[in-house]
């Protein structure tokens, strides 16, 4: 069940612009519709949240700081991009490309992936994470359902409810228990977050593309992969922080490496695969991935 409530019709200026199509998700405090341009024919995703519930639960400086970082990182590649923000008095639309699919769905349809497929995936994941990396920013909440995928099988990773900056030096409780390391699985524990934050969560996600299914611990891993997949696994979850790998030397592991080739063709999908679009300035600080939903 979503505090935010269903709309019959979107209000104006969206609905001279707009249709509502159909509802693609529903979450704990956001619903996303497919919504359809009336003079073009192309189909969006469109978040709206209700800001009311959001501001009863000292929630909105938490979606201002979403949208900071979204704004920072527009046209990162593996990076879902916001393109345009409404704000009404009582709810604020967020409209993103329309994303096939993402890797939860892929992965509830297909099953288990072949090492190959998993991989493929894991390397675009750890490419956008690279990037939020690089300008000091943890995203706190990667696994398969924020990794969602374009009509040109390119990997965006969305929902940037939990991400802080690093230097922030954020501890307790966030993400996803079943992608989420020991450090941030206490209320609270003596470890500050850091960017060895993601690389558990990356390699959680691995695992869930290897079984199929959402993983039951970090010990629950597929007994027909290779040693040197088994042993990535154990790297990317271990429970010391230290001990895991950068997101540099996990893109350096022969398993992720690609011949220059394939490197050139994976960039220019990435700057090159999807339309442009000219976005809005915001008029307020939020965010919300093509797709993601508030959990």
């Amino acid at each position: 069940m979503s505090l935010t409530r269903l709309l019959a019709a979107l209000p104006e200026p969206l609905f001279s612009a707009y249709s509502i199509e159909r509802v693609l998700g529903v979450g704990a405090y956001a619903v996303v519709y497919q919504i359809r341009d009336k003079f073009t024919s192309e189909a969006f995703a469109l978040k709206v949240i209700e800001k009311e519930p959001l501001r009863i639960r000292a929630m909105l400086p938490q979606l201002a700081r979403e949208a900071s970082l979204m704004d920072a990182h527009a046209g990162t590649p593996h990076v879902v991009e916001l393109l345009e923000t409404t704000m009404t008095t009582t709810h604020v639309f967020l409209r993103f490309n329309l994303c096939r699919q993402s890797l939860e769905d892929v992965s509830k349809s297909q099953g288990a992936m072949t090492e190959e497929d998993a991989f493929r995936w894991l390397r675009q994941a750890a490419l956008g994470v690279q990037a939020l990396h690089a300008s000091g920013v943890v995203h706190r909440d990667l696994k398969p359902s924020n990794y969602l995928v374009d009509n040109e099988g390119v990997l965006h990773i969305c929902d940037f409810g939990w991400a802080c900056l690093e230097d922030e030096h954020h501890t307790g409780q966030c993400g996803t228990p079943d992608y989420a390391p020991p450090e941030t699985r206490v209320a609270h524990g003596p470890w500050v977050h850091t960017s060895k934050v993601d690389i558990y969560s990356l390699g959680a996600s691995l695992q869930h593309f290897l079984l199929g299914r959402v993983p039951k611990g970090p010990r629950d891993l597929p007994k027909w992969v290779s040693a040197g997949t088994t042993e990535l696994l154990e790297d990317l979850m271990d429970p010391d922080p230290e001990a895991r790998p950068t997101i540099e030397e996990l893109l350096a592991r022969p398993q992720l490496a690609q011949n220059i080739i394939v490197q050139i063709l994976d960039q220019w999908h990435s700057f090159f695969g999807k339309s442009s679009f000219s976005k809005n300035p915001l008029s307020i600080q939020q965010d919300l991935s093509c797709g993601g939903l508030y959990q």
